[in-house]
């Protein structure tokens, strides 16, 4: 839903959305390349350009990052269901959330230079 900025030796070289496929013409050498969004971002990734070569560069989200939202759902809809149940031992609900927020806070604290990825295919 938001753009993610791309930089090539720290120098901002366009934005790129969620599906969409860019191209950027750069010169032959070596490069380091890094994207963000926010105070989160990517590794860098170093990578060797030869004259008249074509590199692909695949930008993902963090890791299992796309099973995030189907987990929350699932832990919310079984809330709903057993809620009652539920409302009786806390401690259960907890422990059900307590990984999935402990996975999320990382990649917005301490991993928040992972949590984009770049992968040279």
């Amino acid at each position: 839903m938001r753009e993610i900025e791309i930089y090539l030796e720290e120098e901002k070289i366009g934005v790129i959305g969620n599906g969409e496929v860019k191209e950027f013409e750069i010169e032959s050498g070596e490069h380091n390349l890094k994207s963000k969004i926010d105070w989160c971002g990517s590794e860098t990734l170093t990578f060797n350009l030869n004259p008249n070569e074509t590199k692909t560069i695949e930008l993902s989200g963090f890791k299992l990052g796309k099973f995030m939202l189907p987990i929350g759902l699932i832990i919310g809809g079984i809330y709903f269901i057993f809620g009652k149940q539920l409302m009786d031992s806390p401690m259960a609900l907890i422990v059900a959330i307590f990984p999935v927020v402990l996975y999320l806070v990382y990649y917005l604290t301490l991993g928040r230079n992972k949590y984009l990825r770049l992968k040279e295919i």
